[in-house]
């Protein structure tokens, strides 16, 4: 405990040195237009031609504040989330590919566990999150390392209004749930601070059907509690007409039981997660273009006990980024930079302090040779030590291919190749470390359509995505012994698929409607072995073939109606295919209405969850909650 906060205060006079971050603001880069030369302006989705990028709607987000990421990935995109439970973990498989083939960035610097190489979303709580995007498909040119499969990009909330702001939200929910948030925010001509904190508490003691015992009996989970709190911070200063400097600071922190799975024997597994994340950006912006540097400390803590085990990870990660950006007119942008990083890993399971630095240079070129078109060259070269990542390429396009009336009908496509360096666990972790495993290749083409139409206020936009990815020296870990299991090269991987999406929105009067409606069909197969006879041309493990998601957004007047029903397809428990879980579908409500107290507002809510009460499981032998309860009341000061 004092290491960490030796670690939290040397952390925190460090960012508060350099003094501070972020500020891009995200544009609606559908449009495909670039703007004229501005300061703080171009996020990396502008350099995403022929991509897809999907924003989270902030309506929904707001009514499910409560919730974390996970919750918001697994109702509103094609993202499957592997989750261990209420109490468990949550981790993306995303376009058939695994957790660690997932970019999440916070800012635009990559927060991924360096251990893992994945990010435990359910410890991400989206009343922390201003906005998140998700780009689909291979981005390793943008994002670096472990971008195979897709990334997510979490923004922190930004200020736009001026003067004094405050929010607070109560909810109790079933199977002793409560949750409490509150944030205050200012914002005057040169400065804005916003402050803002949550805490959680769940005991998770639902009834479910044990079928790990004779009979099946009812019983009731009693090794599933979670405590979580966390507070952010966020301060922004107007230097100058062209210069910011801002500060954000985010702490997270979860104490939870770790269910056994049905059928085993009840160990009193916990684990406890600590991560502080602390950034400074400094934005410029000249004759020469925007300017942008950023520096970083993130802390990532965890410890696991059980009756046999008391394993610690705690790793620093330390981070400078520096970007320059130039775009001429409306028809090119250059984006040229650096990324550094420098691992810090005290892991018990090393055996030894383990450092590591890596270094990325990347060049992301945008060109508007015409309004019905936009072009993106990108390009990113990694430096390890002990390995030679091959170089990320990413070739995209956006071709206005007809436009009539209220019609418009874009043909989009990419080519991307993705690479992915060996977590620290797979390479020193022991026993079953293995020092000379190769980092992972992957090549990813993708090709569309969108169609966008407007008939007074009615707007509908659809997307149609084909895709097929091949990923070589796919790593796996392999049982050596009945002991301990080693990561292996073992096999090369195409997924393939379709994701389609529709939403439609409009207003009549004091009527606002929106829906959405998408599928996705992923294909995801070991095609070549290395080593070993492995399941060839079968569906991976966790894999859904198949999920469906409709949305529907409804207010009148004061009142707001969200609906969400998702369905999720057949997953296969093993990569031979020879068992498999079924497919289920989720539906959730949430019904809130305003009420006015002079210039303030209260906010009453009702939600539900699994409203139908559908059995199901996520993984094996882990049961999910039955139908849920929460009611909330939030209190807004605008």
């Amino acid at each position: 405990m004092a290491k960490f906060h030796f670690h939290f205060l040397s952390c925190l006079a460090l960012s508060l040195g350099i003094a501070p971050t972020a500020v891009a603001q995200q544009q609606d880069t559908t449009l495909y237009h670039l703007r004229t030369v501005e300061v703080f302006g171009k996020p990396a989705e502008v350099f995403a031609s022929g991509s897809r990028v999907t924003t989270l709607d902030s309506t929904f987000l707001r009514t499910y504040t409560s919730g974390s990421l996970a919750d918001a990935l697994q109702a509103r995109t094609p993202v499957f989330l592997k989750t261990n439970g209420p109490s468990g973990i949550s981790t993306p498989s995303f376009r058939g590919t695994s957790a660690t083939h997932t970019a999440v960035l916070w800012n635009g610097l990559n927060i991924s566990q360096p251990a893992l190489g994945q990010s435990d979303m359910s410890l991400l709580p989206l009343s922390s999150i201003g906005s998140i995007a998700v780009q689909h498909g291979a981005a390793g040119a943008t994002y670096g390392s472990g971008a195979i499969g897709g990334a997510v990009l979490l923004n922190s909330p930004t200020q736009l209004e001026p003067g004094f702001g405050a929010e607070a939200l109560q909810e109790v929910g079933s199977f002793g749930r409560y949750f409490s948030s509150a944030n205050a925010r200012y914002s005057g001509r040169k400065m804005s601070v916003a402050l803002g904190g949550y805490y959680l508490a769940a005991e998770n003691d639902f009834s479910f059907r044990d079928y790990g015992r004779i009979g099946g009996p009812t019983r009731r989970q009693d090794q599933a509690q979670v405590a979580q709190h966390g507070f952010t911070q966020d301060v922004r200063w107007q230097l100058s007409q062209n210069t910011r400097l801002a500060l954000h600071g985010w702490y997270t922190y979860a104490n939870r039981e770790v269910p056994p799975a049905l059928g085993a024997a009840n160990t009193n597994a916990g684990q406890v997660d600590r991560n502080l994340r602390l950034m400074t950006e400094l934005n410029h912006g000249s004759n020469w273009g925007e300017t942008s540097l950023k520096a970083a400390v993130f802390n990532d803590y965890l410890l696991f006990t059980d009756n046999s085990n008391h394993s610690t990870t705690d790793i620093n990660t330390y981070q400078l980024q520096a970007e320059q950006t130039y775009t001429y007119a409306r028809r090119w942008s250059l984006r040229g930079g650096l990324n550094l990083q420098h691992f810090e890993a005290d892991v018990q399971g090393y055996g030894k302090q383990v450092t590591e630095d890596r270094a990325s240079a990347f060049l992301l070129f945008r060109y508007d040779p015409s309004k019905r078109l936009d072009l993106s060259l990108n390009l990113r070269q990694a430096f390890v030590k002990g390995y030679n990542p091959a170089p990320a390429p990413t070739l995209g396009a956006n071709w206005l291919l007809l436009e009539h009336d209220q019609h418009q009908l874009y043909l989009k496509g990419n080519v991307s190749g993705s690479y992915r360096v060996p977590t620290l666990n797979e390479r020193f972790w022991q026993p079953g470390g293995n020092p000379d495993i190769k980092p992972e290749q992957g090549w990813s083409f993708e090709t569309g359509l969108r169609h966008h139409y407007t008939l007074g206020t009615v707007q509908l936009e659809s997307e149609l995505s084909v895709y097929r990815m091949l990923v070589d020296n796919w790593i796996q870990w392999m049982p050596v012994t009945s002991s301990y299991w080693s990561p292996r090269n073992l096999q090369k991987v195409r997924a393939q698929g379709i994701e389609l999406s529709s939403r439609a929105t409009t207003t009549r009067g004091d009527w606002q409607l929106a829906a959405t409606g998408a599928y996705t069909y992923t294909a995801s197969e070991q095609v070549k072995a290395y080593e070993g006879s492995q399941e060839l041309n079968q569906q991976l493990a966790h894999v859904p073939l198949h999920k469906a998601q409709l949305g529907t957004d409804i207010s009148f007047r004061t009142w707001t109606l969200l609906g969400n029903l998702t369905h999720t397809g057949l997953r296969y428990t093993d990569n031979s295919n020879a068992s498999s879980l079924p497919g289920y579908t989720l539906l959730s409500l949430a019904l809130h209405k305003k009420f006015s107290l002079a210039q303030n507002q209260f906010v009453a809510s009702v939600r539900s969850g699994n409203v139908t009460n559908r059995a199901y499981t996520v993984l094996e032998n882990v049961p999910m909650p039955p139908r849920s309860l929460a009611v909330s009341l939030r209190f807004v000061i605008p």
